[in-house]
């Protein structure tokens, strides 16, 4: 599948998806996308950053609490926001 394709299905599947997404199905997207995801500083915040990506330094959102929790619209938002802002040189750097 080629590096567009690729990100475009990661974005549609986030914007049809916004309010249920878990947090393992979001790391698993970013880092299917060539991200790290960290955990954060405080309980179920993750940071994601991007060694492909020079001009992006890096993402967050917040887990909640429980074992695999769905992560709020508006964390999904941001995501969406960054994918589509670096979308070219993200595909550069995929393929």
């Amino acid at each position: 599948m080629s590096a567009k394709l690729r990100i475009a299905k990661t974005i549609s599947m986030l914007q049809q998806r916004k309010a249920n997404l878990s947090c393992g199905e979001v790391k698993d997207l970013l880092v299917n996308l060539g991200f790290e995801v960290i955990d954060g500083n405080k309980g179920g915040h993750k940071v994601f950053t991007h060694q492909g990506l020079p001009s992006f330094h890096s993402g967050g959102y917040n887990c909640g609490h429980g074992k695999n929790p769905e992560i709020k619209p508006a964390y999904i938002g941001k995501i969406i926001t960054i994918l589509k802002r670096y979308q070219d040189e993200l595909e550069q750097y995929l393929e």
